[in-house]
C-alpha cells in the first residue's frame, strides 16, 4: 500500500515537472525568433487549428483583450494583402534589421507600424504594433466585421474555385458599385475641366478627344480605388486578396500614367499656340522632341513606381542600368555627340526652320532639327541629313538672316561710247537703284571701273532688301531690265568680245571714220526714267 502511494506520488511529480517543462520550452518556442512568434500567431487563427488565446501569446499580454487584437491584427493583415512567407521570416534569435541596426523585424515594408521586436523574454510583437491595431482595423474596415456573421450558413459557405459563394456575390456587387462611382466622376469632371481648358486653349479635335480620355481616366482611377477600399470586407484568402489588391493597384498606376500622357498632350497644345505667336520658327520643331522625351520620362516614372510597388529592388536595378548605360555610351559616342549637338543647336538657335544656311559643302533650307540629325533641302531638291554633332561643330552661314542680299556685276560697253553718254548711262544706272522699291538707298556704288579687252567695264555694286531668294531674283531681274531700256534709250551699245582689223590710210586719201555723236539731251534720260518707274509699278 505505501509503496502504491509512494509510486503514485513520484508520477504526479513527474508529470507536474514534466509539464512546466514542456511549458517552459514551449514558451522558449514561441518567443524564441521572428519566425516562431509570427507563426504563433497566424497558425492559431487559421480555420483548422483556431486557437485564439495561444494566437495572443505572441502579444505582449495574454489578456481577452489581447485575443481580439490577434485576431483583428490577422485580419489587418489579409485585408491588406500583406501575405506573410513564413518560409522567409528569419529563424535566429538574434537577428537584427539591417536598415535601422536594431533587433526589429518588419513584416512588410509598406506597414512600417506592424513589426515584432526583441525584448528581455523574447520576441514580440511591438507596443507601437499593439497600439496601432484599432486605428489601422477601423480604417480598413469603415463598415466593422459584423455582417460576415450573416453568411455563416451552410449554402453561403459552398465553394467556387476555392472562394464562398456570399464572397463571389461580394465581388458582383463591388464590381458594379466601382463602375458606378466610375460613371458618375466621369459625367460630372467632363463639363468642369472644358471650362477650365477653354480659358486658354482652343476647342479642337486633340484636345476634345484627350478631355474625354481624362475624365474617363479619371472615373476609373477613383473606381478602382472605391473597390481596393471596400475590397477587406470580403476577407478573401489573404494569396487571394493580396492578387486582387496588387493588381488593382498596378491597374490604377497604369491609369495614371494615361492620365498624365493626356494632360501632356494639352499643356504641348497650349505651348504650340504659344511658339506660333513667335517669330522663330525653331521652338515649333522643338516642341515635338519635347514631346517625346516627356512621354518618355513619364512612362519610365510609371514603370519604376510599378516595379517598386512589386518589391523589386529599384536601386539595383537603376545602378545596373547606369553601368550598362555608361557602356553603351562608350559603344555609341557619336549617336551621344549627335544628342548633345542638337541641345546646343535648340540653346544657340544659330538657324530656324526655313532658312537658307550654307557650312562645308552643303547649301539649302533647313526644313527639320530632329533628336539626330538636321534635315536640309538643298537647291537640286534633294534632301541632306546632317548629322547634328558635325553641324554644331561647323562654322554655319545662316543666309537666311541677312537682311541685304548683295547684287556685284560688271556692265561692259563698247569703246565707241561717248564720254558724255557714259556719264548719262551710270547716273541712269544710279537713278533706277533709287526708284526701285527694294533696293537699299543709303549705299551703292556705280562707276566707270576698268578697261577690259573688248569693253568699257563699268562696276554695278548693290543691295536688295528683299526675305526670300525668289525675291531676290524678281528684282534683279526688274533693275537689268531696266538698264537694258536705259541703254536702248541713249543708244549705248553692250560690248561682246570682238576682233577689229585696222589699216593705215594713205597720206592723201580723207579720213574714213565716222565723226561721233554730239551731246545727248538729259530729256531723254527723264523720259526714260518714267518709262522706267512705270515698268517697276507694273511688276510688283
Amino acid at each position: 500500500m505505501v509503496k502504491s502511494l509512494v509510486r503514485l506520488l513520484v508520477l504526479i511529480i513527474l508529470v507536474v515537472v514534466g509539464s512546466q517543462i514542456f511549458c517552459q520550452e514551449d514558451t522558449l518556442g514561441i518567443h524564441d525568433s521572428p519566425y516562431s512568434v509570427i507563426y504563433n500567431h497566424l497558425y492559431y487563427l487559421q480555420s483548422d487549428s483556431y486557437d485564439p488565446s495561444q494566437s495572443a501569446r505572441s502579444l505582449p499580454a495574454s489578456t481577452e483583450t489581447a485575443r481580439t487584437k490577434a485576431i483583428q491584427l490577422k485580419q489587418i493583415l489579409d485585408g491588406k494583402g500583406l501575405f506573410i512567407d513564413l518560409n522567409r521570416l528569419p529563424s535566429s534569435p538574434n537577428y537584427v534589421d539591417t536598415l535601422s541596426r536594431e533587433a526589429i523585424y518588419l513584416l512588410d515594408s509598406r506597414e512600417p507600424l506592424i513589426y515584432v521586436e526583441r525584448r528581455e523574454d523574447g520576441w514580440y510583437y511591438s507596443r507601437t504594433t499593439v497600439d496601432a491595431i484599432d486605428g489601422l482595423h477601423k480604417k480598413l474596415y469603415p463598415f466593422g466585421t459584423a455582417f460576415v456573421t450573416a453568411f455563416e450558413a451552410p449554402g453561403w459557405q459552398m465553394n467556387l474555385l476555392g472562394i464562398a459563394i456570399w464572397k463571389w456575390l461580394g465581388l458582383v456587387v463591388l464590381l458594379f458599385f466601382s463602375g458606378l462611382v466610375a460613371f458618375l466622376i466621369d459625367k460630372l469632371s467632363v463639363g468642369a475641366l472644358r471650362r477650365l481648358v477653354n480659358r486658354r486653349v482652343n476647342s479642337s479635335d486633340e484636345v476634345n478627344t484627350s478631355l474625354f480620355k481624362i475624365t474617363r481616366l479619371i472615373g476609373l482611377i477613383i473606381g478602382v480605388r472605391f473597390l481596393v477600399y471596400l475590397l477587406p470586407m470580403l476577407q478573401l484568402a489573404p494569396r487571394i486578396n493580396a492578387l486582387f489588391i496588387r493588381g488593382l493597384a498596378i491597374l490604377s498606376i497604369f491609369f495614371v500614367i494615361l492620365l498624365l500622357r493626356n494632360v501632356m498632350r494639352i499643356v504641348f497644345v497650349y505651348l504650340g499656340l504659344i511658339t506660333s505667336k513667335t517669330e522663330n520658327t525653331l521652338d515649333d520643331q522643338l516642341l515635338p522632341v519635347l514631346h517625346k522625351l516627356a512621354s518618355i520620362v513619364i512612362w519610365s516614372i510609371g514603370i519604376i513606381a510599378i516595379l517598386d510597388y512589386l518589391d523589386v529592388n529599384v536601386t539595383a536595378l537603376l545602378a545596373g542600368i547606369s553601368i550598362g548605360g555608361l557602356a553603351l555610351a562608350l559603344a555609341a559616342q557619336d549617336t551621344v555627340k549627335n544628342l548633345f549637338g542638337s541641345i546646343m543647336i535648340f540653346l544657340d538657335k544659330p538657324f530656324q526652320i526655313g532658312d537658307w544656311i550654307s557650312f562645308g559643302g552643303v547649301d539649302g533650307t533647313v526644313e527639320e532639327v530632329g533628336v539626330r540629325s538636321t534635315r536640309i533641302r538643298t537647291f537640286a531638291n534633294s534632301i541632306t541629313y546632317v548629322p547634328n554633332g558635325k553641324l554644331a561643330d561647323s562654322v554655319v552661314d545662316n543666309m537666311g538672316l541677312r537682311v541685304y542680299r548683295r547684287f556685284k556685276t560688271d556692265i561692259g560697253i563698247t569703246y565707241d561710247t561717248p564720254p558724255d553718254r557714259i556719264d548719262l548711262f551710270v547716273e541712269g544706272i544710279r537713278e533706277i537703284i533709287r526708284r526701285h522699291p527694294q533696293t537699299r538707298k543709303d549705299y551703292f556704288e556705280v562707276h566707270l571701273n576698268s578697261f577690259g579687252a573688248s569693253s568699257i567695264n563699268i562696276l554695278l555694286y548693290m543691295f536688295f532688301e528683299v526675305p526670300s531668294w525668289t525675291e531676290e531674283l524678281r528684282s534683279k531681274h526688274q533693275v537689268l531690265h531696266g538698264i537694258i531700256m536705259l541703254a536702248h534709250r541713249l543708244d549705248v551699245r553692250f560690248a561682246f568680245p570682238t576682233q577689229t582689223v585696222h589699216v593705215e590710210e594713205l597720206p592723201l586719201l580723207g579720213s574714213s571714220i565716222t565723226p561721233e555723236s554730239g551731246p545727248m539731251s538729259e530729256t531723254v534720260l527723264t523720259d526714260t526714267m518714267r518709262d522706267i518707274d512705270a515698268y517697276f509699278k507694273a511688276h510688283q
